[in-house]
Formats: structure tokens, sequence, C-alpha cells
């Protein structure tokens, strides 16, 4: 299966191996990865490039990892990359990066508000929620103007550390 959806201006698609320079870029680089949950040793050259190939290589699989790509769609150029993971019934968690020369465009919400539409309307979840460090002053920005509700300051699942628990839910028609 190809996976792809299409916003506006961008397009989200799984991952290629053509898209091993850019990610490994992003991913070696300190205050793009800073408040990212990623293992420190996927945050170099080796582990980046392990951690692209197995996505792209469990995209054939029975169970394929829901992260993707963004590209812009005028220039096909690499923009950033998004996921899903999902967490408690009904509930998936969003991720979205964009690549530092793409920042300020309005990027990350338009893939993030793509993304969390596709996750309830085609997927069926009842909520995507995004945990956010308080001091990631941009991604909370980011999850408010994509259609994401501010839930407030939460215990994170992940460590003892407060996060803010933004959740988009379904909309009623």
């Amino acid at each position: 299966m190809n996976f792809s959806i299409n916003s506006k201006r961008l397009r989200i698609r799984q991952f290629e191996p053509d898209d091993v320079e850019d990610f490994v870029s992003f991913m070696v680089d300190p205050d793009s990865t800073q408040f990212l949950a990623f293992e420190e040793a996927q945050k170099n050259r080796k582990g980046a490039t392990e951690l692209l190939f197995t996505t792209i290589d469990s995209y054939a699989s029975a169970t394929p990892f829901m992260a993707y790509a963004i590209e812009e769609r005028t220039s096909g150029k690499f923009a950033g990359f998004c996921g899903l993971t999902p967490r408690e019934e009904g509930e998936v968690e969003i991720m979205y990066a964009i690549m530092p020369n793409f920042r300020s465009k309005g990027y990350a919400a338009e893939a993030a508000s793509r993304l969390a539409q596709y996750a309830v309307d085609q997927l069926g979840y009842r909520r995507v929620i995004a945990p956010i460090s308080p001091n990631h002053v941009v991604s909370k920005a980011v999850a408010a103007k994509a259609g994401f509700d501010d839930h407030g300051l939460r215990k994170s699942l992940q460590s003892s550390e407060k996060i803010h628990l933004y959740v988009y839910e379904k909309k009623d028609s």
C-alpha cells in the first residue's frame, strides 16, 4: 500500500530511501530534536539511518509504522516528517517536525491538522493527543493553530515531567 494524503501545500507520504540525507540532517541537529522523544542512539547518522530504513521496511509488514515524510507539493522537497502512535483504545498520539529551512511557513500546523483529520475521519480514532513540553512555545502554538485544544498541564506517561496535553477530537457535524 502506498500511503499519501494531501493538504493545500503539502503531501504526507511514506518515507523513501531517497529521504535518508534530509532525515539524517534533521536527526543529528540537537536544536531540531531537543523536544522530540527519540532515543540518543537515533540522533546520530547510523541510528537515524537505521530508524528510517526500519520504518520503510515496516510498511510491508502486518504492523506498519505510521511515520511519514512531509514534502512540499510544488517543489517535491522534503519539508519534515510526522506520525501517529496508537495509545489507549480510540486514542492516537501525533508527532510533527519541520526541517529548519521550511519553518515559519505554517507547514507544521497544516500537516498536523491534516494528519489529525485523517486519524479521526479515516482511521476511526476518537481523539488525537499531542503531549508538548511546557517550554516548547512554538509546538504549542502549532497545535492550537491545527485545531487542538489545550487540556492544561499533566504528568507525562513517559516520565515524571509535566507536559501540556493538546487534544484534537472529531467535530460533530
